[in-house]
């Protein structure tokens, strides 16, 4: 007989300061969430990806980005189960949450992203929308970076032009020009190797040109919304790693719906696993 595997997202909680100063800018860094053992591990299965490129198009070979391929799976699996990650989904999102979208990069000294800054300002369309309410940050399509190797605070990791997550007037088209690095009024982090980043989709950001000429920027960038949401059309990662992904990482690949009218499974969207140990996703 088949039994729900029930995520358990209470074991990392954000503090009152933590949850300010998301709401507060729009994005959060977490230094050293990984070991220096997982993040070898991840590190080295990012490269053997950006090694193969493979489907990749021109202009993601320039900015140095892979969609897919592996991940989740492999070292990177440990990602999707770790307590920070969790909790700080949960907090953002609720308890119903499924990843979208995921890619990595491989950003060596003169690479940038493939577009200027984008997003901010306010939004309607639920998947950009932010709030805050009860104590309860909601950020429709969240995304979360983990940063394999160190960066600093000028070398060109992901920049933020705080507070525009929640702004009532658009950003300027003179703040949406892409350059290759951006000063005040945006701001970058500085972040260990193993440290993840949080930022709603709806604060305005960019990805400068890298320019550490000490080591490339290796970073794996997810995106999360709620189950009942979707952004991107198809998803990027195969069922052929989603297969073999372990309960925790398989429940955040439920299919796109909150509830079922026909009362299967109390309504519920569940992960059920089987006497085998196969699953059974939103049955």
């Amino acid at each position: 007989m088949a039994i729900e595997f029930r995520m358990n997202l209470s074991q990392y909680q954000l503090t009152e300061e933590q949850k300010f100063l998301f709401d507060l800018k729009g994005y959060i860094v977490f230094p050293n969430v990984f070991t220096d053992e997982q993040v070898a591990a991840m590190k080295e299965q990012v490269e053997q990806i950006n090694q193969a490129k493979q489907n990749r198009s021109a202009a993601e070979q320039r900015a140095g980005i892979v969609q897919g391929s592996t991940i989740p799976g492999g070292p990177t699996e440990v990602i999707l189960s770790n307590p920070i990650v969790k909790g700080t989904l949960h907090h953002l999102i609720g308890p119903d949450v499924r990843l979208d979208q995921v890619f990595s990069v491989v950003r060596e000294q003169g690479q940038g992203d493939i577009q200027g800054p984008h997003q901010g300002g306010p939004m309607r369309n639920p998947h950009f929308h932010y709030h805050f309410t009860q104590g309860q940050s909601y950020s429709g399509l969240t995304r979360m970076v983990v940063e394999l190797n160190a960066v600093g605070k000028d070398d060109g990791g992901t920049v933020f032009l705080p507070g525009s997550h929640k702004a009532n007037l658009a950003v300027p088209a003179s703040l949406q020009e892409k350059k290759i690095s951006y000063p005040f009024p945006f701001e970058g982090y500085e972040a260990p190797a193993g440290s993840v980043v949080f930022f709603s989709e709806n604060t305005c950001h960019a990805g400068p040109v890298w320019t550490n000429p000490n080591h490339p920027r290796v970073a794996i960038l997810f995106a999360f919304c709620n189950i009942g949401m979707r952004w991107h059309r198809y998803s990027n990662v195969t069922q052929a790693v989603i297969d073999k992904l372990g309960p925790e990482a398989r429940w955040y690949f439920r299919d796109v719906w909150p509830w079922d009218n026909s009362g299967a499974n109390e309504g519920r969207n569940q992960l059920l696993v089987n006497e085998d140990g196969t699953y059974i996703a939103s049955p």
